[in-house]
Order: C-alpha cells, then sequence, then structure tokens
C-alpha cells in the first residue's frame, strides 16, 4: 500500500463488498491491516482478520487485493 502507483482494492465482508481504496484512505488501512493480519504475531486489535494477494501480469502491472473477515 506504500506504493500509490498500485491500486489497491479492498473486499469487506469476506470479498462480497468491493471497493478501490483511494490515496487518502491508504493509511489508515495499512494501520488496521498490519495490527489484524491474519495469523499476527501479537493479539489482533479486533476480531477483523485480512488476508493480502498481489497480482501482477506480464507487462509488470501490479493489483494488491486485501481481504477484510470479520
Amino acid at each position: 500500500m506504500r506504493h500509490h502507483d498500485v491500486p489497491v482494492l479492498l473486499g469487506e465482508s469476506g470479498g462480497f463488498d468491493l471497493r478501490w481504496i483511494p490515496d487518502g484512505e491508504r493509511s489508515a488501512l495499512s494501520e488496521l491491516v498490519l495490527r489484524n493480519y491474519a495469523l499476527p504475531t501479537e493479539p489482533a486489535a479486533s476480531d477483523t482478520v485480512y488476508m493480502g494477494h498481489e497480482f501482477g501480469d506480464e507487462a509488470g502491472q501490479r493489483l494488491l487485493y486485501i481481504e477484510e473477515w470479520c
């Protein structure tokens, strides 16, 4: 999420509600993901778990997909 040239797609509600994350929301989402990523080394801040998947194509374009589970 640090690379603003990579689009971020958030799948809320277990991936059922999809929405693109604008630049202004990336920092807040990044903090949530860091605190609540699946299998954290420290206790999670809430019951929400995030899983991230990065996709790329032959042309070098990338997409970051984050899925949110409650």
